[in-house]
């Protein structure tokens, strides 16, 4: 999202984005440090994020985008 619009990285380390109750797109990530089917946890530049839930997967992941689906109940941001 950041290279469409043109950011910089200091300006917009990350972006998160609710597209529904039951999916999300995370932009920024640098890795994946936990994956299971109550939680995702990814780090950023500045910290992580976990996204908790149920039945919680990754559907895609590349260039620091991460889109992930699941019946989403909270986010957590460190």
């Amino acid at each position: 999202m950041k290279r469409k619009l043109d950011i910089k990285s200091e300006i917009l380390p990350f972006a998160l984005t609710m597209m529904s109750r039951s999916k999300m797109m995370i932009s920024g990530v640098k890795n994946v440090m936990l994956s299971d089917d109550t939680q995702l946890k990814f780090r950023l530049a500045n910290g992580t994020v976990t996204v908790v839930g149920e039945k919680m997967q990754i559907v895609e992941i590349g260039g620091g985008d991460v889109y992930v689906k699941g019946f989403i109940s909270g986010v957590q941001f460190e």
